[in-house]
């Protein structure tokens, strides 16, 4: 949650409405996404039967930055902070996001 105070993402009722009008530089967001995935250092994800996949931390936070819009980033940082805040575990909301993401890429037959 110092976080997000720090940055100004403390959830609101109006946050929805503000995704677009924050200003956060690629290294601010990169380190918020490095914060609330602390406790992660592998993650493996099960596509289909046959697609297991196994990232690090770092290559997490690289799918995310590389595949989502700059306000999806922001809504994503912004759920992060209210699980953050439950104190519950980021890594079964990070591999639904992460799945669907990559599930799309080998779809498209990106790598």
């Amino acid at each position: 949650m110092i976080m997000a105070i720090e940055y100004g993402l403390v959830p609101n009722e109006s946050f929805e409405s503000l995704y677009s009008e924050i200003c956060l530089s690629h290294n601010q967001v990169k380190q918020m996404l490095n914060h609330y995935l602390n406790s992660i250092r592998n993650m493996t994800i099960q596509l289909n039967e046959e697609t297991l996949i196994k990232l690090t931390k770092g290559q997490v936070v690289d799918v995310l930055l590389e595949n989502l819009k700059r306000k999806e980033i922001v809504e994503l940082i912004h759920m992060l902070t209210l699980i953050n805040e439950r104190q519950s575990d980021v890594s079964s909301y990070l591999i639904y996001i992460l799945s669907g993401i990559l599930a799309y890429k080998e779809k498209k037959g990106f790598k």
